[in-house]
């Protein structure tokens, strides 16, 4: 049935719940790099985690569909909800490869850059999602992490290239070395469409704020 009002913060209560998310899959992020010998672990607990956010995300879809109005344009409900949940598949799938890929302990330090700016960003959209629900309260507030978000992203695109050049400067690459830069590569890669999913959401806050002027 359509209902013609939402109920009282339904969707702003399903965005801090996929934030939460987020700040856990960083949290996990964290512990596989530091410690590899969990890596089977936090890979199994990212999968139920990355599940659980997909449910969060067909309620929130379910609401949309559901409510005639809706506290923010509908199409910025479903876009935010579709960064919120990327950020989390590529944690998922960055941990996922380290796994799989059997990726040799320790693992290179330049993975520690990544998750730092990761658990920089998901605290800034935990915050952020909080505040959309009073944008005129908290406009600087949003302003300001919209910048910071953006920032990260920069900082990313720096630790990428850095990354990236590093396996590239390899020289008299063995068959076994070139499989390994193969490998890490894709894992860079992916932390680094994570790190632009949070960017991502910066812009969406962004948007709302114009639209809620």
């Amino acid at each position: 049935m359509i209902s013609l009002f939402p109920k009282d913060g339904v969707f702003y209560q399903l965005f801090e719940k996929q934030a939460e998310k987020i700040g856990e899959a960083a949290r996990l992020l964290s512990v596989a790099v530091k410690d590899p010998q969990k890596i089977k672990e936090v890979a199994a607990k990212l999968k139920a985690l990355e599940q659980s956010a997909d449910e969060i995300g067909h309620e929130l879809i379910e609401n949309l569909r559901r409510n005639f109005i809706t506290p923010l344009d509908g199409e910025d409900i479903d876009l935010l909800r579709q960064n919120l949940d990327d950020i989390i598949d590529f944690v998922e799938r960055a941990v996922n490869r380290i796994s799989i890929y059997h990726i040799a302990s320790p693992l290179p330090g330049e993975m520690e850059n990544y998750v730092r700016i990761i658990i920089a960003a998901a605290r800034e959209i935990r915050d952020g999602v909080r505040e959309i629900k009073n944008v005129k309260k908290f406009r600087e507030s949003l302003h300001h992490r919209c910048r910071r978000l953006n920032d990260l992203e920069n900082q990313g695109d720096e630790i990428n290239r850095r990354a990236l050049g590093g396996l590239m400067a390899v020289k008299d690459v063995s068959c076994g070395k070139l499989i390994e830069i193969i490998k890490l590569k894709e894992i860079y890669e992916t932390l680094e469409n994570a790190i632009d999913c949070c960017e991502n959401v910066g812009n969406m806050f962004e948007s709302i704020l114009i639209k809620n002027q």
